[in-house]
């Protein structure tokens, strides 16, 4: 498994198997003061799997964490379970859109951040997240 898209959005949605985002493509949140609160985000992933990786669970962990690695914004786990549709070839690649949206995410300090998001000990996606002053 892998991803082959990854980016921040100001909202994203999944309908009828398709991928909705609103305002993507960024990395820097602008404020005048720290701490601060951003009221919205989406994190906006394509899963590439290959066919034997259907209906089994894959452990997913995404966490936000300063440039130190230290101190997480938000954290969390769970298993992503994608089934084979029936107008899908036996032994094709799948590829399956998510979208996790985050509300009231607190930034403690200016400075840089990064999405991860892992599977199994490997990192599949590192989106990084800059939070400065307004040029």
């Amino acid at each position: 498994m892998d991803v082959t898209t990854a980016m921040l959005a100001d909202a994203a949605a999944l309908a009828d198997g398709k991928l909705y985002v609103h305002g993507g493509g960024w990395d820097n949140i602008y404020t005048a003061e720290v701490p601060t609160t951003h009221p919205a985000l989406a994190l906006v992933l394509i899963f590439h799997l290959s066919w034997h990786e259907a209906n089994e669970d894959i452990p997913l962990r995404l966490e936000l964490v300063d440039e130190d690695d230290r101190h997480p914004v938000t954290r969390g786990e769970g298993k992503m379970r994608t089934g084979t549709p029936p107008q899908v070839k036996k032994g094709a690649d799948l590829y399956y859109p998510f979208a996790q949206m985050f509300y009231g995410l607190q930034f403690p300090k200016l400075g840089r951040y990064v999405f991860r998001v892992a599977s199994g000990g490997q990192v599949l996606a590192s989106l990084p997240l800059t939070v400065s002053t307004p040029p």
